[in-house]
């Protein structure tokens, strides 16, 4: 036999206690309210908060982002006070500003170091490409440098005949 839902049990809790927190929120003053509802530093619904307050364990937690019919709860809530709702993307921030144009800077040094590297390899390539015709031009001057030694010390030592 299948086991019973646990969804309808946390709708129960979680109406409760959204309605708690909406009556805190209306029984502020009409200037100054303040959400009541547990918020991250960006202004969110801290989901994570909301669900140790109505006492679901970490298993049951993720419900509150999955079922729309709690994320809709929640974000009804939320809206009436201003708050942004569960997966709310924020505007960017300076910090989130100042890591962008971190990430465009290291790009673009990545892309300069890569080039520079790429330039390095041609450069290299080339020296070895002198140093090898170089190596054979040398070669070659010993090779005539040991035959005119050797006729050298052939007439030298007489046996080196010419003929008229």
């Amino acid at each position: 036999m299948a086991r019973p839902s646990v969804i309808p049990g946390i709708k129960v809790r979680l109406e409760e206690y959204l309605d708690q927190r909406e009556a805190e929120y209306l029984a502020q003053a009409d200037f100054g309210c303040k959400p009541t509802l547990p918020l991250t530093p960006d202004g969110k619904v801290n989901v994570r908060a909301l669900a140790s307050a109505i006492e679901l364990t970490v298993n049951q937690e993720k419900y509150l982002y999955e079922r729309k019919e709690l994320t809709d709860l929640i974000n009804c809530i939320a809206e009436g006070q201003g708050v942004l709702p569960i997966g709310a993307r924020t505007n960017p921030t300076a910090a989130d500003n100042a890591i962008k144009e971190r990430l465009i800077r290291q790009s673009k040094t990545a892309r300069e170091a890569s080039q520079a590297a790429v330039e390095a390899i041609s450069a290299q390539q080339e020296l070895l490409d002198r140093i090898r015709a170089l190596s054979n031009e040398l070669e070659a001057a010993k090779s005539e440098t040991d035959r005119l030694r050797a006729r050298l010390q052939a007439v030298e030592s007489g046996v080196w005949i010419t003929v008229q």
